[in-house]
């Protein structure tokens, strides 16, 4: 179990434009902070600029009321850290990979002064920890996995032997939405269910999701309603195209026992290959994956204490920096 931050330490705002994220929930309570989302206001990208404008009105105004000792921004968007920087809180930079991997978050404007002003950045995994070394030598650099809670709903339902939870976000960067419908598309006696927002999708993938009789789009799902579907499913489905990607929703399936069908990646295999069944980008080697399983109880206690146990040292090390800063405001 990791260990929680006592209430007398230094206080923080953990500041995330985007919708619920199981990562920043749990990481937000280790690090003594209240936990704020900003949804998107307008779905179309063309708004994005108004969007920002707001949020970052808000947050100014969030910080000047609550008086946080430092807080935490997870970018991209790296605007979001434009508030602390604006009110001049310390801050730090809880870093996805496209902040480094899409060349535009580095180019768009204010991105250079908020990286090199922040206290430090928190990267994902030891991948991304040499890309980012390299990019940025004289930075602060923290490797912190999803920290790992377990996901035990009050009354455990049982697994439904043909029922697979795909764990998306309809990301075009990383993941490979085509690739999901034509393998569902294959596995037709199985059921899949999708919380992911369809809208994301341009028109003619939309229309093709939506034509297999075998997929559920249940759209975004209330804590409780999305831990009940995880842990009633046979497997937890993630795919992604990217190297160095720590997937969160494989985080969700070692959180609730769930089996979990996961791309192979390097990074993947090293932090979930004793367990979970690695597939190559193919419809032939997703279906065959999935056909393999059959309904068990898995226990993945062990392999929770010790991924915990890996990142506590870095939570230590990212604490101290914070109490530091703090005693020398």
């Amino acid at each position: 179990m990791l260990e929680t931050t006592p209430q007398n330490k230094p206080n923080g705002l953990f500041i995330v434009w985007k919708n619920y994220q199981r990562r920043p929930e749990v990481l937000a309570s280790l690090l003594n902070c209240e936990l704020k989302f900003f949804p998107h206001l307008f779905k179309s990208k063309y708004l994005r600029l108004l969007d920002y404008l707001f949020k970052l009105v808000v947050n100014i105004k969030d910080i000047l009321l609550i008086k946080p000792d430092f807080a935490i921004a997870q970018c991209p968007p790296t605007f979001s850290a434009l508030p602390a920087l604006i009110t001049k809180t310390p801050y730090l930079i809880d870093a996805h990979n496209p902040l480094f991997q899409v060349k535009m978050w580095q180019k768009l404007p204010f991105s250079q002064a908020i990286l090199n002003n922040s206290l430090g950045i928190i990267v994902h995994n030891t991948e991304m920890f040499e890309l980012v070394k390299g990019m940025y030598p004289s930075a602060s650099l923290f490797t912190i996995c999803d920290p790992i809670k377990a996901i035990a709903p009050s009354s455990p339902p049982k697994r439904v032997s043909k029922q697979i939870l795909v764990i998306a976000s309809f990301d075009p960067w990383d993941e490979p939405v085509e690739l999901l419908i034509e393998s569902m598309r294959r596995l037709s006696e199985y059921n899949f269910v999708i919380t992911a927002d369809v809208n994301k999708l341009d028109a003619t993938t939309a229309s093709s999701l939506q034509q297999l009789h075998n997929v559920t789009l249940t759209g975004f799902l209330a804590t409780k309603d999305y831990h009940q579907v995880l842990c009633s499913s046979l497997a937890a489905l993630v795919l992604t195209t990217s190297d160095a990607t720590q997937p969160s929703g494989a985080c969700e399936a070692l959180s609730s026992d769930t089996q979990l069908i996961i791309s192979r990646t390097s990074l993947t295999e090293k932090l979930f290959g004793e367990w979970a069944v690695l597939v190559d980008n193919q419809a032939e080697s997703i279906a065959e994956a999935v056909r393999s399983l059959s309904v068990q109880e898995l226990n993945l206690t062990t392999h929770r204490q010790r991924w915990n146990t890996s990142i506590q040292y870095e939570i230590t090390r990212l604490l101290e920096l914070i109490e530091k800063q703090h005693c020398n405001h």
